[in-house]
């Protein structure tokens, strides 16, 4: 490990306690998307070594022969082809504290060369990179040094080799060149050196930079903002993915809250829908008290105030007042309309459940994981409930005069049993109602008001009708939709848990990227 002044100890550990958060953090990005964690031991390694000089280029550019010409001694093979196969520590002479790493080309014809070198780049303080007049700065090393320049952030040197193989006005084309790529890297072109390792050119001058370069002070600044340069990449990266995938989250949960509101402003609209239905039941009791208009109209007149002729009356009354439901079809009409809104409830279910799936299945292929659109059990409705709550009907909003007298002329009028009080189905209670207001009706006034009185009686019970078929077919639906929409709480939960740990991830990567930034202006002043 580098031996740090006293009053920089605390960089030491402020830097391996930053890179100890980026690795916690990583951990915890893996739960929410796909993300692979760098290898972060390997700048914890970087701070704890001596300080390096990582010497890299392609091979045959001359990268062994550089590091031998500058320890003034034979320290690393050298050949026309690639003769190193592993990381070569050397320390050569002059340098000290100070360890030289020699690596397989950069574009080795052996893959795991390849890996070698980028894997050990991690480990290093500097990066002197050298390239030949023979192959100046080529699209691979140029991609070599993009990845230098913006993942591993290292402080870089540039060489050029085998000046002496070229006249001096194409050395300065080729360094023109040199830079123009360089440019497109790096913000700040690196320090460039030409060289020659078979004649000695201009090495001197590298070995005077690097040792005057290379002080204690500077040597400790490289060696503290390595890591933290390469944290702050990470950091950048791991923002960029988390950005993207709460972006997908946030874009999945519109789609669910969006399909949940349109869900309910549907459930909100079938009253219109269901206004069709209200409009033919009213039409029907219209057409019943039309009916009911005429036959008082046209039989009541002849009813005397003899209770022989009422009686008498009375059974014929009973006989047309029959006649004129089964004319109007009363019971079959209802059940028809009964049918009818519950088909169109159905359609009307399916198609809501249509809407909301399609939005669904969009949401599925925003999600990162496998989210599988609910299904529904969209069998037909049971109207049974329904058609049990219509029997009852008329004795519900029935002020209890009516009702004490519809039971009353349920049980029969002069023995004549019309309906069980127990059942009030919709025939049965409009004849034991007219017989009941009728039935001792003679007197024109009387009549009059028990008209009146029938007309709102109907009126009534037509709205109770409605009001219970409408409450029972939406009742199906909410019922329905709720199944489904309950199906969604789970992922919905999912969503928003997601959402907060994407939250709670970018607040400690924010906290972290300060503290490293805090640490890199501290550094800056040593």
């Amino acid at each position: 490990m580098v031996t740090l002044p006293v009053q920089q100890e605390h960089l030491f550990n402020r830097s391996l306690n930053t890179i100890k958060g980026v690795k916690l953090l990583f951990v915890e990005a893996e739960l929410l998307f796909d993300v692979s964690c760098p290898d972060l031991d390997a700048l914890k390694q970087q701070l704890e070594n001596p300080f390096s000089i990582f010497v890299c280029g392609e091979f045959n550019a001359g990268k062994s022969s550089v590091l031998n010409r500058l320890s003034n001694d034979e320290l690393a093979a050298v050949g026309i082809l690639p003769t190193t196969n592993s990381i070569q520590p050397y320390y050569p002479d002059g340098f000290d504290g100070i360890v030289f790493i020699d690596s397989p080309g950069t574009n080795s014809i052996i893959e795991r060369h390849q890996a070698l070198t980028e894997d050990y780049l991690q480990h290093a303080d500097i990066i002197l990179f050298v390239t030949s007049v023979e192959r100046p700065l080529t699209k691979s090393e140029l991609d070599f040094l993009s990845l230098v320049s913006k993942i591993w952030v290292r402080k870089v040197i540039v060489i050029i080799n085998k000046v002496d193989l070229i006249t001096p006005q194409e050395s300065e084309q080729i360094i023109s060149h040199v830079k123009d790529g360089l440019r497109d890297v790096f913000t700040e072109v690196p320090p460039l050196f030409t060289v020659s390792t078979r004649t000695g050119k201009d090495i001197d001058s590298l070995r005077d930079f690097l040792l005057e370069f290379l002080v204690e002070a500077e040597k400790i600044r490289l060696k503290l903002q390595g890591p933290q340069n390469s944290l702050l990449v990470y950091l950048e990266q791991l923002e960029k993915k988390n950005y993207q995938a709460r972006e997908k989250v946030i874009a999945e949960k519109t789609i669910f809250d969006r399909s949940l509101l349109r869900i309910n402003e549907r459930i909100e609209q079938y009253d219109l829908i269901f206004g069709v239905f209200r409009e033919k039941i009213r039409d029907l009791f219209t057409n019943l008290i039309q009916q009911l208009h005429k036959l008082i109209q046209d039989n009541f007149a002849f009813i005397s105030l003899l209770k022989k002729r009422i009686i008498r009356e009375d059974d014929l009354l009973e006989e047309k007042v029959a006649r004129a439901i089964k004319e109007v079809k009363l019971e079959q009409q209802m059940e028809d309309i009964v049918k009818e809104a519950a088909s169109t409830l159905l359609k009307y279910r399916e198609q809501i459940i249509r809407e909301a799936r399609e939005d669904l299945q969009v949401a599925a292929t925003l999600s990162e994981d496998s989210f599988q659109v609910p299904e529904l059990n969209s069998g037909k409705i049971d109207t049974t409930a329904i058609s049990d709550n219509l029997k009852v009907a008329s004795e519900k909003g029935l002020n209890n005069f009516l009702t004490l007298g519809t039971a009353a002329a349920a049980t029969g009028i002069g023995g004549h049993v019309v309906a069980t009080a127990a059942l009030f189905d919709l025939s049965a209670f409009v004849l034991a109602l007219m017989l009941t207001m009728f039935s001792f009706n003679a007197v024109p006034k009387q009549r009059e008001k028990a008209t009146q009185q029938l007309d709102e009686t109907l009126r009534e019970l037509q709205n109770n009708y409605t009001d219970k078929l409408k409450q029972g077919l939406q009742q199906e639906l909410v019922n329905s939709l709720n199944q489904f929409t309950d199906s969604l709480k789970p992922r919905l939960g999912e969503i928003e848990h997601k959402l907060a740990a994407s939250k709670s991830l970018e607040d400690t990567l924010q906290s972290l990227r300060q503290e490293i930034n805090d640490i890199l202006k501290e550094v800056e002043q040593l």
